[in-house]
């Protein structure tokens, strides 16, 4: 009988596990992301980092620079040599990149919208 009660154990643990697994992928497809008010939006290229290219100009990312891929994971700049992406990002006070988000599709088609200072930027539609 024991045996019995551990399979069912193992069984429904299973399940619910596998449960939260679903749920979980889907509010991670809903999230949306509030970027800073000061954020730029810019095509880049990850040539030779810490060099990369922001809108045809030669520019360096600052040591620490934190990169975000379009589901809002942490991306090592080595896996994105090579590759182009629109990207919102920030300088630090030297003029350096410090952080990088790659826009989503649904991102990069919306506009920013103005925001009023210490508030986060948020993009409209159009």
């Amino acid at each position: 009988m024991n045996r019995w009660t551990k399979f069912f154990n193992l069984i429904c643990g299973t399940a619910l596990a596998f449960a939260s697994l679903l749920l979980g992928a889907g509010t991670a497809q809903a999230q949306i992301r509030n970027f800073p008010p000061e954020v730029v939006r810019a095509t880049i290229s990850f040539v030779s980092p810490p060099q990369v290219v922001v809108n045809n100009r030669s520019e360096f990312l600052a040591p620490g620079v934190r990169v975000r891929n379009e589901q809002n994971l942490l991306a090592l700049t080595g896996s994105l040599f090579g590759k182009t992406f629109l990207v919102n990002y920030l300088r630090d006070p030297a003029g350096l990149i410090r952080e990088i988000w790659i826009l989503t599709p649904e991102e990069a088609s919306l506009r920013p919208k103005a925001a009023s200072p210490g508030e986060p930027a948020h993009f409209l539609g159009g």
